[in-house]
């Protein structure tokens, strides 16, 4: 007589066959459980919605105005200073340096191309309070010019807080250097307290 097939109930063999189907009838009870849920439809539907609903949004196009400049605004530079200490010398020269033109007779705002993109333009500014704050307004750049030779002015305190870059003109007039240097101390102090320390001064002689 032939023996039967005994399954084996021991052994590691029959360990790994019995944890193989313990995880089969996990799987199962797992399927099961999807395919009795109530709200996976519901899900899926969800889902789907919002894949469509992301590929219509796609398709509405709102057109986008462009408002680059083809030019940008020139920079404003204002040349403030009193009377005879060479506010037009100074326009003349930039004009001068950028242009390779002399111009005489300088009436209102000039506008100088400094390069390919770039544009200057140059106001004169006086002692006068309304026409200082109007320029302090727009100024792009302030270049305070005082006389050396005769030291600050009334004027000139209301208008330190917004200048950056101070000029000092009519140095060349000293015939000694220790005259030039003892002028030269108490202006650099003066700005520094009034405006901020280690402020910056150009100067210029004519």
């Amino acid at each position: 007589m032939e023996k039967k097939h005994r399954k084996k109930n021991s052994g590691p063999k029959a360990q790994k066959k019995k944890k193989r189907h313990l995880q089969d009838l996990q799987l199962g009870d797992e399927e099961d459980a999807r395919k009795r849920n109530p709200k996976s439809a519901v899900q899926i539907a969800r889902s789907f919605h919002r894949y469509d609903s992301g590929f219509e949004d796609k398709k509405h196009y709102i057109p986008v105005v462009d408002q680059t400049l083809l030019e940008p605004p020139p920079i404003v530079v204002i040349v403030m200073g009193p009377p005879k200490v060479g506010k037009s010398i100074l326009i003349q020269g930039f004009i001068r340096n950028f242009t390779w033109q002399k111009l005489t007779e300088i009436r209102g705002p000039v506008t100088i191309v400094s390069g390919d993109a770039h544009r200057l333009t140059i106001i004169e500014c006086g002692c006068d309070i309304n026409m200082m704050i109007d320029l302090a307004k727009v100024a792009d750049l302030v270049l305070m010019l005082i006389d050396a030779s005769f030291g600050f002015e009334m004027e000139m305190f209301e208008f330190l807080n917004i200048c950056r870059v101070h000029v000092l003109t009519h140095l060349d007039s000293f015939k000694h250097n220790k005259q030039l240097k003892k002028t030269k101390k108490p202006l650099k102090h003066r700005f520094c307290t009034e405006v901020y320390p280690a402020v910056r001064e150009i100067i210029v002689g004519y």
